[in-house]
């Protein structure tokens, strides 16, 4: 009888731990759930009439890591980048150098996350965009468990970017 007391006392702590750890993975910020590795998995432009672009191709490659400081880098590429023939990046042709600044987009620097609005704000340190090179930038996000949503209302493409991310694991 002992032992079967015990048994459920055991079980019903377990329980209410169990509980409260979920509880209290619920309640972790918008700031606390951005931090971390994310892999993408895509990246479009949708123009006013909710016709898509797929910016970087159907199989994009790209990593974004935001830190607890406060810091962030965002990298996207096309995955289906031709070489360069010279073999040595500082001698590509017109083609080459073309294909790359279109088929890549990197840019990092601080942000700061809004929890009322659900908006990340980020300060762009520098991007392989010169035109982001010190600007203030505004983005809407969702976490929802290992996934993660960022919409750009003003792209450089005109119209909005939606880009999804995965955890990196």
């Amino acid at each position: 009888m002992r032992s079967r007391r015990m048994t459920m006392i055991v079980v019903t702590v377990l329980g209410m731990t169990a509980s409260t750890d979920h509880a209290l993975s619920q309640q972790k910020t918008l700031r606390e759930q951005l931090l971390g590795a994310w892999d993408l998995v895509s990246f479009n432009s949708v123009h006013a009439d909710g016709s898509k672009l797929t910016v970087f191709g159907g199989n994009p490659n790209g990593i974004a890591f935001f830190d607890s400081t406060g810091h962030y880098i965002i990298t996207v590429m096309r995955s289906d980048r031709a070489k360069f023939a010279a073999n040595d990046r500082t001698k590509g042709t017109a083609d080459e150098y073309k294909a790359t600044a279109e088929g890549t987009i990197t840019y990092f620097g601080t942000y700061t996350v809004n929890e009322a609005d659900r908006a990340l704000n980020i300060h762009v340190a520098g991007s392989s965009f010169p035109n982001w090179n010190g600007t203030d930038q505004k983005r809407t996000f969702a976490v929802s468990a290992d996934e993660l949503k960022l919409t750009n209302p003003v792209a450089s493409t005109g119209g909005t970017t939606e880009v999804v991310w995965k955890r990196a694991r």
